[in-house]
């Protein structure tokens, strides 16, 4: 496999031209990459809940099983009717099937949030089996955010189920959900997400053990993301799984609603965030394994109902983009399998001494669109059309998940800063479109713009510019006036240091008719100097 991989690689690069392309003191070298990934197939929808009722339903965070005695599939789910109401999500949705592939047959509720338990709302069913009986864990969620308790009900028969006396197992926050159990050696893990306090901080997956699935160890920590808040975050959904002697830890919602990434270890208590070895497109995904085939589901808020790929543990993956240089800056577009600016390099000083500016922690500085819901539903994909001429790059027809919209992004770069540039094509979009947005992913921790700095959350309008500013460092996006053809809002995510621009930004949702959308003109600049704002009003001015 190594030697296939060094050839590949090689026929790659031999068809590239390495030479970097010069004008002015711009250098753009295109690069290529071969990795092994674990990832998914194309998804089938396979089961749609709104079967039976009188408007669209959703399953959101789920799980699969098998039936030891019949051979019957089962599929228990967090389900609600549309809009997505997570607080009011009262029952586990269940449905059967001959096969995770279906045809999936619609059963009652399997269980019902019970006030006299506690439970305000249930999440993220987790089942499986030892020794005759079916263990059912979720979290029941309360009025307190940062003391969800952790459930149990059991059954032998996957369609009555007894809440156990052993509740609550314990409490955990903020929102500790989504369990997810597996046995390492002689010992039960369960997996979970939780924050590194109660009340926020840095999202994790926590681990408990025990030895009968009742009586549940402290707390520790299986992987600790940089990224920090509360609510949802980029280690929900949890899913473990061994293989040999390696172990796959699944975390979503890391760069968007339907993303998925996944981290290999050799320790099953312990991943880091240096360990990617793969990103799915789906949102709560669950792995299952039906004899010799693996397979990843997925479900979510507006997506209609459950959905099932194949699963590659070792897929060659292409990635493909560019590196724009000066001795001011260094950027890196990635073109293949997605489009993003994954990261830029600065020194204002123009020694080359670079240090960074933006990143990829959270979303990427890249487009997205957040359909039917709040947040990135549809990230970009590869661009269908690159074309590098000089200090120009253009990504051309930029599709987005599901959605009939594309994007056309390009830049223009220059020695010291660069132009970047949207349009947007829509044929039609599988529901109301909540956000068509540009984030602005910094590596820099300190916000602001013409109004003050220290913001976090939304903001009516596009302003004249947006900064991520640190000691001796203001990364400056400014934004040509009237450049996009709506300017809604801008939405400051500060534990993260991004910045979201969003000429379309509607809570509920809106039509966005078929047709092509300027989405606006950003100038990327830097300084030396902490809070810049003489240096951001001169780079805004120049731009308009």
């Amino acid at each position: 496999m190594k030697k296939l991989i060094a050839a590949l690689a090689g026929l790659i690069l031999a068809a590239v031209p390495l030479q970097a392309a010069a004008a002015g003191h711009v250098k753009s070298v295109p690069f290529v990459k071969v990795d092994k990934v674990v990832a998914a197939g194309t998804f089938a929808k396979v089961y749609d809940p709104s079967v039976g009722e009188t408007s669209p339903w959703y399953y959101n965070d789920h799980t699969l099983i098998q039936d030891r005695q019949t051979g019957t599939w089962h599929v228990f789910a967090i389900t609600h009717a549309e809009p997505a109401n997570p607080l009011d999500e009262k029952s586990f949705g269940h449905a059967t099937a001959p096969t995770p592939n279906g045809p999936w047959t619609k059963q009652a509720p399997a269980l019902f949030a019970d006030s006299a338990a506690g439970e305000s709302h249930i999440w993220a069913p987790y089942v499986m089996y030892d020794a005759g009986t079916y263990y059912m864990f979720y979290a029941g969620g309360t009025a307190d955010h940062t003391a969800y308790k952790m459930q149990l009900a059991t059954s032998t028969d996957l369609v009555h189920w007894t809440r156990d006396a052993a509740n609550p197992l314990f409490t955990d926050g903020f929102d500790g959900r989504d369990p997810m159990v597996h046995k390492v050696g002689d010992q039960w893990v369960m997996y979970y997400t939780a924050n590194s306090t109660p009340g926020g901080g840095n999202h994790i997956v926590a681990y408990r053990t025990s030895p009968d699935l009742r009586n549940w160890s402290e707390r520790r920590i299986a992987f600790q993301h940089p990224q920090a808040g509360t609510f949802g975050g980029p280690t929900e959904s949890p899913f473990v799984v061994q293989r040999g002697s390696d172990w796959y830890l699944f975390v979503c919602c890391d760069g968007g609603y339907e993303s998925t990434k996944v981290y290999k270890s050799s320790d099953p208590l312990n991943f880091t965030v240096d360990q990617l070895v793969g990103t799915i497109s789906a949102h709560a995904a669950e792995v299952v394994q039906d004899g010799s085939n693996w397979y990843v589901t997925g479900a979510g808020w507006g997506k209609g109902g459950l959905f099932i790929a194949p699963l590659d543990f070792a897929k060659l993956q292409i990635t493909k983009g560019r590196v724009i240089s000066t001795k001011y800056y260094k950027a890196t577009v990635q073109t293949a399998p997605r489009s993003a600016l994954t990261s830029l390099e600065v020194d204002p000083s123009g020694n080359a001494q670079y240090r960074p500016a933006l990143d990829s922690s959270s979303r990427s500085t890249a487009p997205y669109l957040a359909v039917g819901t709040f947040g990135v539903t549809d990230t970009a994909g590869a661009a269908g059309q690159v074309r590098a001429r000089g200090a120009s790059l253009q990504l051309n027809r930029i599709p987005f998940g599901d959605e009939g919209v594309t994007a056309d992004w390009s830049f223009s770069f220059g020695p010291r800063m660069f132009d970047t540039t949207l349009r947007w094509t829509v044929e039609n979009t599988t529901a109301p479109v909540w956000e068509v947005a540009l984030n602005v992913d910094s590596a820099l921790a300190d916000q602001g713009d013409p109004g003050g700095f220290g913001r976090n959350g939304d903001v009516a309008g596009l302003p004249d510019w947006s900064m991520a500013t640190g000691s001796g460092l203001s990364m400056v996006t400014a934004y040509r006036s009237g450049s996009a053809w709506a300017t809604d809002n801008h939405w400051y995510d500060a534990p993260n240091g991004a910045v979201a621009w969003q000429p379309l930004w509607q809570p509920g949702g809106r039509a966005w008719p078929a047709g092509s959308y300027d989405g606006g003109t950003w100038r990327f600049g830097f300084s030396g100097t902490e809070r810049d704002t003489t240096f951001a009003d001169q780079l805004a001015s120049e731009l308009n």
